[in-house]
């Protein structure tokens, strides 16, 4: 699935000659997991109901973390600007980012706010008692989706987490700076960032081309 990988090769001694053998960068003990994009589309489009798509999209899109998407009211959306306001968890401080939406998912938030929800209440609130769903439901949801619509050699892959990651693979390979990255996922340090590079299909032929051309 990926169009243009950038090739790694290890020198390999055999005898008194040397020759190349194809590896990878990847660490034997990585635990990054993510999903192509054709991927991501099969789980939005065949989500259970509306509810799970709007949980899985904005997820997916926002790159958050399920706590910190659990803590979203309808007051933190932005309508006119089609933005969010996120809360950046894992800090000492009390910090916020404001992320940009689709067309798409303020649709899905807006369909929902209109059965009754006030911009007070939880986002991924049940109607019954407005509580946020807990992240233990919302990690089931997710789980039993994926296995439903890709089957269950994806097991390893049907976290909610899954979608941060695939979301931060993506847009390196749409050609998102990584400090830019650090700040959308709210990363301390950007060696927790640095670490998705291993897995962008950014074709680094194109990019040697680009900038080789203005000295041409």
């Amino acid at each position: 699935m990926i169009e243009s990988p950038v090739y790694i090769y290890e020198e390999v001694a055999k005898g008194k000659k040397t020759t190349l053998r194809e590896t990878s960068l990847k660490k034997s003990n990585e635990t990054v997991k993510f999903f192509y994009k054709d991927e991501i589309k099969l789980i939005m489009e065949n989500s259970c109901n509306d509810f799970h798509k709007l949980l899985f999209l904005f997820i997916y899109e926002t790159g958050a973390r399920i706590s910190e998407a659990l803590s979203v009211k309808y007051g933190d959306i932005d309508e006119t600007a089609l933005r969010v306001r996120l809360p950046i968890l894992k800090q000492k401080r009390k910090i916020y980012k404001f992320i940009k939406i689709s067309d798409k998912l303020l649709s899905l938030i807006l369909s929902r706010r209109i059965k009754g929800f006030s911009k007070d209440d939880y986002l991924f609130a049940r109607f019954k008692n407005k509580k946020h769903i807990s992240r233990q439901a919302a990690g089931a949801a997710f789980t039993k989706c994926v296995i439903s619509v890709l089957g269950k050699s994806y097991l390893d892959r049907a976290h909610l987490h899954s979608l941060r990651h695939s979301r931060a693979v993506h847009l390196l390979d749409s050609g998102m700076n990584i400090m830019l990255l650090k700040n959308f996922l709210g990363h301390n340090n950007i060696a927790n960032t640095l670490i998705y590079l291993k897995y962008s299909s950014k074709d680094m032929d194109k990019a040697i081309d680009e900038a080789n051309a203005d000295f041409s």
